[in-house]
């Protein structure tokens, strides 16, 4: 029943939101899951103040044909003080309409090291 709720699930979301910006990784970030394909969850913008340091997140969240499986794996991209003002200083200059806020921040993670290598397909949403 648990598994025909999912499918369900995942075929009523699949029409909403595959078309949306996914990284389909080389290896998988779970190897005993397979999870191979992410997409951005959420972004999180933070500026340095007295009493913390500035930090840009990225959380990624696993998908099946471009919609989130629920309760999926997870990845976390982190950038913190002077590397993560520095990223905000560059998403805030860029021309979004040549690349996405979400396609950007999955290129500079996988760029990084911090996500693995795979190929990002999809349109922005």
């Amino acid at each position: 029943m648990r598994r025909l709720l999912m499918a369900l699930a995942l075929s009523a979301t699949a029409a909403l939101t595959s078309a949306q910006e996914t990284v389909t990784l080389v290896t998988p970030a779970y190897v005993s899951a397979g999870a191979v394909e992410f997409r951005v969850e959420s972004v999180y913008l933070k500026r340095a103040h007295p009493d913390s340091a500035a930090e840009v997140r990225g959380i990624f969240r696993e998908t099946v044909a471009g919609a989130f499986v629920p309760l999926g794996r997870t990845l976390t991209c982190r950038y913190e003080a002077a590397a993560a003002e520095a990223l905000m200083v560059s998403f805030n200059k860029a021309n979004l309409s040549t690349s996405s806020l979400e396609r950007r921040v999955l290129a500079k993670c996988q760029q990084d090291g911090k996500l693995g290598a795979g190929t990002i397909s999809g349109v922005p949403q």
